[in-house]
């Protein structure tokens, strides 16, 4: 069943965008597919520990004291659960410490837009400082796309219905008289991600060591329901603000109408019921520890409904940010993030719940079954069938001269995509699947620009 929704849009001068949400499984009737989850494979495969303990040996712990517990079991051989742990710690957190930090790598961000008919007008929404060079006056800012682009402006930008004119502030220096030009490096309305660039600013060479900090993710794989978070951004257009609540769900698929008031996006969003309204857009969603979650980028705006804010996770608003910066870089007529091409398509055949009493948590599993393979396409030429299940993928390459490995355990379908952004012209990607009763690895070499969909 769907539902309406709206984003909390970046501009104040202007109504919301139209959302919906839907369930993400496809069609289970179609064609024979392979029963086993990836935790089932690893049990095979002769790993130790249940498909709970498997589960939890994937993530990284988001917040300090589960940390501290895995560093505990580790060397100091504590045996206890983390329930266990939290009551021998006797520990009550203080997280305002860890707000103050979040508010340093938040920014106010306006973009000046000219109307087909009227005045001019500001779109207010807010950044993420991603990168942060305070002795050159330099960053990178992760905002929406939606922050700064218009679909009614005049067109007739450098980059049509892309503000020319952009500015951020500093928290606490929201005024005109300390606002920092920003230009538009690239951005994706299919991801509403967007990258700001600032060169030279006397205001973040002022700020060394004080106001402006970049931002530290966790890892938004591991996040929990229930975990505490705060949404920080530009809250209706007054400032950069911070607004506290809880993960309300982990990971589920919304489908929004783009920037261009046209396009049908999908996004996988966590959602969460810290109060968020026009202006937090581009906004930071953070742990408990002050480490970066999510991209804030909508909200549910519906008679009786409160408490429904979404935010980009942050592996996969920064996989794209990172994309949009190196396919930027390498060729200046490109204004977009370069995905790589694998020419299937995917269906959650089932997902399933594990509990886990050592740590508390409840862990979700989803079966990603191939459901059509392209003829021609990169997963055709590997080899790939439809049925298999996606079970991992190992991508090896080298990034700044050094070897470089990340291996996915494909258990849930935003992984697919975050691994997707991360790789480039050259690297090698190896894909395991179950297909039956066996195990196949399949290889791939990513060698020519035609394996990548350019999305801006």
């Amino acid at each position: 069943m769907k539902k309406r929704w709206l984003f909390a849009a970046a501009a104040i001068l202007i109504s919301g965008v139209m959302l919906f949400a839907g369930c993400s499984l496809g069609d289970l009737s179609v064609g024979p597919t392979d029963g086993r989850f990836p935790s089932d494979v690893a049990s095979e495969r002769g790993e130790d520990g249940s498909s709970a303990s498997w589960l939890a040996s994937l993530e990284t712990p988001s917040t300090e004291l589960r940390r501290l517990y895995e560093e505990a079991k580790g060397d100091g051989g504590f045996e206890g659960t983390f329930f266990e742990f939290l009551k021998e710690m006797g520990v009550e957190e203080d997280n305002g410490a860890y707000a103050q930090t979040a508010l340093r790598s938040v920014v106010y961000v306006r973009a000046l837009f000219s109307p087909r008919s009227g005045n001019d007008y500001y779109s207010l929404g807010s950044g993420v400082i991603y990168d942060l060079d305070t002795e050159a006056g330099d960053a990178l800012i992760v905002t929406n796309y939606h922050v700064v682009y218009n679909q009614n402006s005049n067109g007739n930008e450098k980059i049509a219905h892309v503000s020319d004119d952009i500015n951020v502030f500093l928290y606490g220096a929201e005024i005109s008289t300390h606002a920092i030009s920003a230009t538009y490096v690239g951005g994706t309305l299919d991801y509403d991600i967007a990258v700001l660039k600032v060169k030279g600013s006397e205001m973040l060479k002022a700020a060394e060591g004080t106001i402006a900090k970049e931002v530290t993710a966790c890892d938004s794989d591991s996040v929990t329901a229930g975990e505490r978070v705060y949404a920080v951004g530009n809250a209706d257009g007054e400032g950069v603000s911070v607004t506290a609540g809880v993960v309300s769900v982990e990971a589920e698929d919304a489908q929004f109408l783009g920037a261009d008031e046209k396009t049908y996006i999908t996004l996988s969003e966590i959602r969460f019921d810290a109060p968020v309204n026009h202006g937090n857009s581009g906004g930071g969603l953070f742990n408990a520890s002050g480490e970066l979650l999510g991209i804030v980028n909508g909200g549910r705006e519906a008679e009786d409904v409160v408490g429904f804010g979404y935010a980009i996770p942050a592996n996969i608003a920064l996989s794209i940010a990172q994309n949009i910066i190196d396919t930027c870089g390498k060729n200046a007529a490109l204004r977009g993030a370069a995905r790589a091409s694998l020419g299937i398509t995917v269906q959650v055949a089932d997902s399933r719940s594990v509990y886990d009493a050592e740590t508390g948590k409840i862990y979700i599993e989803e079966k990603l079954n191939v459901r059509e393979v392209k003829a021609g396409g990169i997963a055709d030429r590997m080899g790939m069938l439809a049925g298999d299940t996606l079970i991992s993928a190992k991508l090896s390459t080298t990034r700044d001269g050094k070897p470089y490995v990340r291996e996915v355990q494909l258990t849930r379908d935003f992984k697919l995509v975050t691994l997707l952004f991360e790789v480039r012209l050259g690297d090698t990607v190896q894909f395991t699947v179950s297909r039956g009763d066996k195990t196949i690895s399949l290889t791939t070499v990513y060698s020519s620009e035609r394996d990548f969909i350019l999305f801006d």
